[in-house]
């Protein structure tokens, strides 16, 4: 009899939140926002590419980056894409959310602070086995204990 612990993929507790670097907040640093393209959608992804943090997203980072204990939340998703275009060079992508946990909870709205990048939820490239397509990665690192 097989165990059922073999075919559940456990996600480390330690490795659910982030720290943000100020770089990010202050510049957008290594942050990236998927943006959908208009063609056919086979699968749980609309084909797009990633674009790096806009004008809105950096603005709105700068503004929260005023608040105090922020981190990132790890949605749990891993997208390949490429960058700048539909015939960019391919890379990876974790998808995370800007928290606010002493205060608020989750900022912003939907589409805020632009259509690409609803609650703050967006993209911070990471290596997968060994290897990245972007020059920057993100400078996040897991906070130890993970959760909150």
């Amino acid at each position: 009899m097989s165990s059922v612990t073999r075919f559940i993929k456990q996600v480390p507790l330690s490795t659910t939140y982030y720290s943000v670097p100020t770089t990010m907040l202050s510049s957008g640093a290594g942050v990236y926002e998927f943006v959908p393209s208009t063609g056919n959608t086979v699968g749980n992804y609309a084909p797009g590419f990633m674009q790096t943090a806009s004008a809105a997203l950096t603005a709105a980072l700068l503004v929260a980056g005023a608040s105090t204990n922020l981190v990132l939340r790890d949605m749990g998703k891993t997208v390949r894409a490429s960058v700048t275009s539909l015939t960019g060079t391919v890379s990876f992508f974790r998808q995370v959310q800007l928290l606010a946990p002493a205060a608020t909870g989750v900022l912003g709205d939907n589409n805020t602070p632009d259509a690409y990048t609803d609650f703050f939820t967006f993209y911070i490239p990471v290596p997968v086995a060994g290897m990245t397509a972007v020059a920057a990665l993100s400078l996040a690192t897991p906070i130890p204990g993970g959760q909150m």
